[in-house]
């Protein structure tokens, strides 16, 4: 079954000007651009133990996709459905399969040639890591051949190097097998939820080896905004979306878009956590030699510190002006001058807290330092490793549950209740409350047992007010950045998130 509405205003949301590649039309199947690729690395505690979610990969290689295209394994023509399509979906229709090939376009050329990398994008490892991954984890090895290169972000991306579950998945006795025991062979279950958002976030926020940094912005990279349910929605599916439904309810009633949305929240963050643990320990004191002419290494990122990726862009990449409607509006909670940290990470992270422990937000503290022109690294990394324990259960505990139309409805009106004040602090603020109002509005449409999720009478009304909030959010045309967010923005905005929330209160 499809449930148009929700999919036609999530990929409105990735058509943002700021989600989309140099503000391409999407053509309804894009997942935010450049930043398509996934990881397939189990990350380790500082004690150098697997989390729950890692799979044990050391003796696994990649082995590519000649094993899954044949017609009689992935390779289907799709007339029978999705399942052994999944290979001519993906290679069809999944920018995924574009990842390398993007990387010989002008725009990509660009970048390499003004971050001065000494190899071109195609040859640097620093690009081919996301958009062209080889082993796992990040590789620092010799550059694959040509032609292993074009399989881009391929099956094993995201499913795990293939070497030791390819011959046993074919078996059958696969399907009878737990999620351990395949993770044993070096397979990644996806159909668990926390396991793809850590999946996805792993390079469309990044990790360690992976690392979209300010450097790489500052040549034309696009920033990396994600958001795991509106991904969810863009990309082709070469799974069953039914059968995603299901696992989290039935055919009748599913809290999937609820809880898919809140595991993305904290996977996302975490992510951005365990980076910056590692750009906190990694930073060099030093000034590199690129910063006097040298060649920038095509290996790796340089690390510095402060990182300004880990900020707002937009807190410092706007028109200057004196009275200001900025100044007017105050800084939410922060010093003036201070740098908003992972402002479009975080602005919700609270309302998806207060459903399972109160509301203690993880990152608070963490966000005060950081928060602080030359924050301290050492105190940076002890609060940054304790938030991402609490964030991984966290994780844990809502990937386990499974959510009740009450518990999505109270969720929905707790980010109800603070858009119109979050929608006021910045465009990441705002944007995120527009992307978590639409996933659990569908998710609780979904959840009360709408199976066709066409909404009628004040959903209805909801939906027409979503798309009002949507033509505000939007860059202006030809802009890569929300030139036109100002006092009257945001005040449109907000007179539209509270319509929203009083229709969702009063029930009209």
């Amino acid at each position: 079954m499809t449930r148009q509405p929700h999919l036609r205003l999530l990929i409105a949301a990735a058509a943002l000007a700021g989600l989309t590649w140099f503000g391409r039309p999407s053509r309804g199947v894009e997942p935010g651009g450049v930043q398509i690729a996934l990881q397939t690395s189990a990350r380790t505690s500082d004690s150098g133990e697997a989390s729950s979610s890692a799979v044990s990969v050391d003796q696994s290689q990649y082995v590519g996709v000649a094993g899954c295209a044949a017609a009689n394994c992935h390779g289907r023509d799709g007339s029978r459905g999705v399942l052994g399509s999944e290979y001519s979906i993906w290679i069809q229709d999944d920018p995924h399969a574009r990842a390398y090939t993007d990387l010989f376009n002008e725009t990509s050329q660009g970048i390499a040639a003004a971050l001065r990398l000494d190899k071109p994008a195609h040859q640097a490892k620093l690009c081919l890591n996301c958009h062209a991954p080889q082993s796992d984890p990040p590789f620092d090895g010799p550059v694959a051949a040509h032609g292993t290169l074009l399989d881009g972000v391929s099956c094993e991306s995201c499913h795990g190097a293939a070497s030791r579950w390819l011959g046993p998945h074919v078996r059958r006795d696969w399907k009878q097998k737990s999620p351990a025991e395949k993770a044993e062979f070096g397979f990644r279950d996806t159909k668990d939820l926390w396991v793809r958002g850590k999946v996805c976030a792993d390079c469309h926020v990044g990790e360690p080896g992976r690392d979209v940094n300010h450097d790489l912005y500052a040549a034309g990279h696009p920033r990396l905004f994600f958001e795991l349910s509106a991904f969810n929605a863009n990309i082709p599916a070469h799974w069953s979306r039914d059968a995603d439904r299901r696992r989290e309810g039935s055919d009748a009633a599913s809290s999937f878009e609820a809880k898919l949305w809140e595991v993305g929240q904290v996977a996302s963050v975490e992510a951005a956590v365990d980076l910056l643990i590692h750009r906190a320990k990694s930073a060099s004191e030093d000034i590199p030699a690129f910063a006097s002419g040298g060649d920038y290494p095509h290996a790796e990122t340089i690390a510095v510190w402060p990182e300004l990726a880990e900020t707002g862009c937009f807190a410092c990449h706007h028109d200057l002006s004196s009275p200001s409607w900025r100044q007017s509006r105050g800084y939410a909670g922060r010093m003036p001058g201070s740098s908003p940290w992972q402002s479009w990470l975080t602005p919700l992270l609270s309302d998806v807290t207060t459903q399972f422990d109160g509301g203690s937000n993880p990152v608070a503290s963490l966000a005060s330092e950081m928060a602080k022109p030359y924050p301290d690294r050492t105190a940076v990394v002890s609060l940054a490793t304790d938030a991402q324990r609490q964030l991984e259960q966290l994780g844990q505990t809502i990937n386990q549950q499974k959510l009740s139309s009450d518990q999505v409805a109270a969720l929905l009106s707790r980010v109800a209740q603070h858009s119109p004040d979050l929608a006021a602090q910045n465009w990441d603020a705002a944007t995120q409350s527009y992307l978590a109002l639409v996933a659990l509005h569908q998710g609780l449409t979904d959840a009360r047992g709408n199976r066709n999720g066409v909404p009628e009478g004040h959903d209805r009304g909801i939906n027409n007010r979503l798309e009002e909030v949507l033509g505000l959010l939007a860059f202006p045309a030809g802009a890569d950045s929300p030139g036109s967010f100002n006092a009257d923005t945001t005040q449109r905005l907000q007179e539209r998130l509270q319509a929203i929330q009083q229709s969702l209160s009063s029930g009209r």
